[in-house]
């Protein structure tokens, strides 16, 4: 088991969820975090608003399908754009 400190940064991404401690299993995916958090919250992201995400876990980047595999914690952040 993993425990995740949750930090939604980009909460307008994830109406509803709350920031906290969530337990995983370990190797679960962000995204199985995200789905974890969803079920708690009794709140759904917007398929939509998943390709504007950008995880960070412990201060290094992430992907929604990679991995955690120890405690941290994750912010959840958005996608910028521009140049």
């Amino acid at each position: 088991m993993a425990t995740v400190n949750v930090r939604f940064v980009a909460d307008e991404l994830t109406p509803g969820l709350a920031d906290g401690e969530y337990d995983i299993a370990d190797g679960s995916s962000v995204s199985d975090l995200l789905a974890l958090c969803q079920s708690i919250c009794g709140a759904e992201i917007p398929p939509y608003n998943f390709k504007l995400m950008y995880p960070i876990f412990n201060g290094k980047p992430l992907s929604l399908d990679s991995a955690i595999t120890k405690s941290g914690t994750l912010h959840l952040c958005r996608v910028l754009f521009g140049g």
